[in-house]
């Protein structure tokens, strides 16, 4: 399960996560089990804001690993070799007019926008 923070929108601030192709948001107003939007239900995800930072805890961990190995030299190959979380905040549109704005981790909004309705295509004979 991934993570999602609810931030604005027709939905009350609130956590979620999100799961086999559905999202699901706890509110005050709906708490446990929440709210449940299957993927389906939403018209489409667009990015509002994407921000990257290195992982303070891998990059701790990795600068002392190298510093102990290899001294300064070793430390800042450390430091340079931790890991990055992108969190992206993004608004996502409801095929009822209902909108939100959330944020969650770069794979979990790939994997959100995946299941975003395609429209379907009309053929003429």
């Amino acid at each position: 399960m991934a993570k999602i923070k609810v931030l604005a929108g027709d939905f009350l601030q609130g956590d979620g996560e999100y799961f086999s192709g559905n999202i699901r948001i706890e509110t005050p107003l709906h708490p446990w089990p929440g709210i449940r939007i299957s993927g389906e239900a939403l018209q489409s995800v667009e990015v509002a804001s994407q921000v990257s930072s290195k992982r303070v805890d891998d990059a701790i961990g990795l600068g002392l690993a190298g510093a102990l190995m290899l001294g300064p030299v070793g430390a800042a190959a450390g430091l340079m070799l931790a890991g990055q979380d992108t969190e992206v905040t993004f608004w996502a549109t409801l095929k009822d007019g209902k909108k939100f704005l959330a944020a969650t981790d770069d794979q979990t909004y790939r994997n959100i926008a995946n299941h975003v309705a395609k429209p379907e295509f009309v053929t003429r004979h």
